[in-house]
């Protein structure tokens, strides 16, 4: 499948920022901020949360059983589709160990480049689109692993999926837009806080605030993600439940069509709010102590040792 087709599901739809170390299915994005800039701080906080916890090959030989997991709050599979599924991951793991693992490596040290440079702009756009790319890339195949285990589902279980999806939908709606938008604000202050400290030890008094700077420069878009995501469900729910035989094909063409749906306030909103994240988490960095940045080159070099021991297992 090609990067058109995964990158409308790529992209972050959502307003806050929320980070789910696994894949998500098919239509559930919860809340990440949005697309290219967020993409480098997406993965290094991913990255580093990871080597913060000395579990990077723990959680990574059993992401099996985190994903199992995460699909079951869908939809329940049983004995032989599990068993279908489990093999389809595992060759889709292989891949990723054999050809991801080693360009996650090279990343990592372009990392520590960026960081001895003083995080040039034009350097970290240019990590971003590269991370955007190797997400991309993961995307396609796990996009692929989920159609190819929707074709084993029962019309009772497609229709305990989109029941599932419609659950969700309203728990978000219910704990979000009753939000005030300073209540909105501060969540999302106390997010970037909580992130960035997980990689760079706790934040002074500048980068707090430069961080309540930043977030009160951002618009606010969960109620746009929520309208958007409700259409999609609905979107998704009748190609599911209908389930003509080129039913995957409807689902990949609903997927490439997403961007050009949203209302342009909301593709303003996302672009404007990608700019605000990379200016904040730049300038978070290059404001780093000696010793935040001893404890952000640590964790970078332990998950870069990390990830080229999984690659030759």
């Amino acid at each position: 499948m090609s990067n058109a087709v995964s990158g409308p599901v790529l992209r972050a739809r959502g307003a806050d920022l929320h980070i789910k170390p696994v894949p998500t299915p098919l239509i559930e994005r919860s809340g990440r901020v949005n697309g290219r800039p967020f993409r480098f701080v997406f993965w290094c906080l991913l990255a580093l949360t990871l080597s913060g916890c000395s579990a990077t090959q723990f959680i990574y030989n059993r992401v099996d059983i985190l994903v199992r997991w995460y699909l079951d709050d869908y939809v329940s599979l049983d004995r032989e589709q599990q068993a279908r599924f489990d093999d389809r991951f595992d060759l889709l793991i292989e891949w990723h160990r054999r050809e991801e693992l080693p360009v996650y490596g090279v990343l990592l040290d372009d990392a520590l480049t960026i960081l001895d440079d003083d995080v040039p702009l034009q350097a970290t756009r240019h990590m971003a689109d590269q991370i955007e790319a190797a997400a991309i890339r993961f995307q396609d195949q796990f996009l692929a692993l989920l159609l190819r285990t929707g074709e084993d589902l029962s019309p009772e279980q497609r229709e305990a999926f989109v029941e599932a999806l419609m659950a969700k939908q309203e728990e978000f709606e219910a704990d979000r837009l009753e939000r005030s938008d300073e209540a909105y604000r501060a969540d999302l202050e106390e997010r970037f806080d909580d992130q960035l400290s997980r990689y760079l030890g706790p934040m002074t008094a500048p980068q707090t605030d430069r961080i309540a700077t930043g977030v009160a420069e951002m618009t606010r878009l969960d109620r746009f993600w929520l309208e958007d995501r409700r259409v999609w469900i609905a979107q998704l729910s009748d190609i599911l439940l209908v389930a003509e035989p080129n039913w995957p094909d409807q689902v990949l063409t609903l997927i490439a069509g997403r961007d050009d749906a949203l209302l342009p306030a909301y593709k303003e909103g996302i672009d404007h709010n990608g700019e605000v994240i990379l200016q904040l988490s730049r300038d978070v960095l290059r404001a780093r102590t000696d010793k935040q940045d001893r404890k952000l080159r640590g964790r970078l070099v332990s998950l870069r040792d990390d990830l080229a021991a999984l690659a030759v297992q």
